[in-house]
C-alpha cells in the first residue's frame, strides 16, 4: 500500500497549484492524478456542501481510504510521492487523520498575506460564478451565515 510521503497544504490562492504542477513535472516525483482529494479531515464524512457551485465539488472529495490509496497505484520508482490539498490547513480532523495514516509525512505549507489572499479568493470565486455577491465587504459580512449554511470552506 503506497501512500504519500509529502503533502502540500496552504491557504487558498497561495500557490499550491503552481507548486503541485512544478513537482509533477519532475521525473522523481509522483503526484496524485487528482490535485485536491481532500481525504484527510473528511474521511468517513457524508459531504453535502451548499454553496452555489458545490454540487460538482461534492462529487470530487474522497472520503474512504481505498479510493485514496488508488490515487497512488501508479507509483513506480519515484522518490517523492505526494498530493496537494490546501484544505488540510483548515480541517480540524486533518492532523489526526494525517498522523493515523502517514505519521512520517513531510508537510509543505504555503501561506499568503491574509488580506491579499481573501481578496484574491473573492475575485476567483466571482470569476467562476461561485460568489453571488459582487461587493467584497458585503461578501465578508455574509461569511458567518455561509458557514452556518454549510457552504464549503473557500
Amino acid at each position: 500500500m503506497t501512500l504519500p510521503n509529502f503533502l502540500i497544504i496552504g491557504a487558498a490562492k497561495s500557490g499550491t497549484t503552481s507548486l503541485y504542477e512544478y513537482l509533477k513535472a519532475h521525473p522523481q516525483v509522483y503526484t496524485s492524478p487528482i490535485k485536491e482529494p481532500k481525504f484527510f479531515g473528511l474521511e468517513g464524512e457524508k459531504i453535502i456542501f451548499q454553496r452555489p457551485d458545490d454540487a460538482k465539488e461534492n462529487h470530487t472529495i474522497i472520503t474512504d481510504i481505498k479510493t485514496y490509496q488508488s490515487l497512488f497505484q501508479g507509483v513506480s520508482n519515484e522518490i517523492a510521492i505526494g498530493e496537494a490539498s490546501p484544505w488540510y490547513l483548515y480541517l480540524q480532523k486533518a492532523p489526526i487523520q494525517i498522523y493515523k495514516y502517514v505519521p512520517q509525512v513531510k508537510i509543505i505549507a504555503l501561506l499568503h498575506n491574509p488580506i491579499d489572499r481573501a481578496y484574491s479568493n473573492f475575485l476567483h470565486q466571482c470569476r467562476f460564478g461561485a460568489e453571488p455577491v459582487t461587493d467584497f465587504a458585503l461578501a465578508l459580512r455574509e461569511e458567518k451565515i455561509r458557514m452556518q449554511s454549510n457552504w464549503r470552506p473557500f
